[in-house]
């Protein structure tokens, strides 16, 4: 089965240009369970094997026309190499790959000798409808199910035209071969959409936090890694740690202070603001990343005090605030400059700026 990477697509309306983004998001997701390589060896095993039996029902004599067979079995082997090597497959190709495999596997049909050749042959139009409906959309699955019909038909014409099957065979033959091949294709495209739902909130969860709902260590890494500055951007990051968190939990119960640690997260979006990374780093301890077109100063020591003083909270808490800034530098306008390698830094920095203000806040309660 063929797998692609990202790459861009057609933005223009239209069926190709929906094909395509059902196509590549079904191969992002395969992406995101890791199941692209596995997908792509069942690929090249299949239907190298498919191409081998058909020689060799040729070389059998199970081939009015072998050399004919032979022939349009060879390429089986090109797609297994094609799909063995580790390289995305466009949407173009893979299109073409179901179109030869239906094609092949058609004519395959028209010219055995026998009935049971042709509904062997038959059968193997369940790894196409098997491939359609896993990488592509409704309207493919629709397709390669008329294509299914169709060599059904031409199965049964050649029985008849042969008199090898008794009615009974025949009929118990159609049956099996349709319900195969259809509500395998369509089990899988059903059952595809329930796994894409399960996976995505899978991913979700192993990035955020489930108490507060914020960005966790991973999914703040992964979110600023994608991000990318020009020159004279400034990047700022905020460590926020709240103070006498522990006496919360042991005076009023764990349930108070999971609901503070919410109302925490919730206060500190407003702080951040919306373009800016909010995460939960880890018991009491919270980070914000943001990239600002020009360098600012913005006190998030004094907006944290402020956003976190309500007057009306049972339990009220402050925090200590850690910050540290950087400016890309100029030296280059055309360069882009990665957070990847920036943010890990100011994030120690924040930290180490944090733990001194804590301290500093201690010795003025001693």
């Amino acid at each position: 089965m063929g797998i692609t990477g990202r790459g861009r697509v057609d933005a223009r309306p239209g069926l190709r240009s929906r094909a395509i983004r059902i196509y590549e998001a079904n191969n992002e997701l395969l992406e995101r369970v890791r199941l692209r390589r596995v997908v792509s060896l069942v690929s090249a095993v299949c239907i190298t094997t498919i191409g081998a039996a058909a020689i060799l029902m040729a070389a059998a004599g199970l081939s009015i026309i072998p050399t004919l067979c032979v022939c349009i079995a060879i390429p089986a082997f090109g797609w297994g190499i094609r799909f063995a090597r580790n390289k995305p497959v466009t949407y173009v190709e893979s299109i073409a790959y179901v179109v030869y495999w239906d094609v092949a596997i058609l004519i395959g049909i028209c010219v055995v000798t026998a009935s049971g050749a042709a509904f062997l042959k038959l059968g193997w139009l369940l790894g196409a409808n098997v491939y359609v409906s896993v990488l592509h959309g409704r309207v493919a699955v629709v397709a390669q199910s008329l294509v299914t019909a169709a060599g059904t038909v031409l199965a049964v014409a050649g029985a008849v035209l042969r008199q090898d099957a008794s009615v009974v065979v025949l009929t118990a033959m159609v049956c099996t071969m349709l319900l195969a091949n259809v509500i395998a294709g369509w089990l899988v495209y059903l059952g595809k959409a329930q796994f894409a739902e399960h996976a995505v909130g899978k991913d979700h969860l192993s990035r955020h936090d489930d108490l507060t709902g914020l960005l966790n260590r991973r999914g703040l890494q992964e979110a600023y890694e994608a991000w990318a500055g020009v020159p004279g951007m400034q990047v700022a990051v905020a460590v926020v740690d709240l103070n006498a968190f522990k006496s919360v939990n042991d005076t009023f119960g764990h349930h108070v202070g999971d609901e503070v640690l919410q109302r925490t997260a919730h206060r500190l979006r407003a702080v951040a603001g919306p373009d800016a990374l909010l995460a939960r780093l880890g018991g009491d301890e919270f980070g914000i990343v943001a990239l600002n077109d020009s360098p600012r100063d913005v006190d998030y020591r004094r907006a944290v005090d402020e956003a976190l003083s309500g007057e009306d909270d049972e339990v009220p808490v402050a925090a200590s605030v850690g910050v540290a800034s950087t400016v890309l530098p100029e030296s280059d306008r055309t360069v882009i400059h990665s957070l990847a390698p920036i943010v890990p830094y100011l994030l120690v920095e924040a930290d180490g700026a944090m733990y001194r203000a804590k301290k500093s806040c201690d010795m003025d309660q001693m």
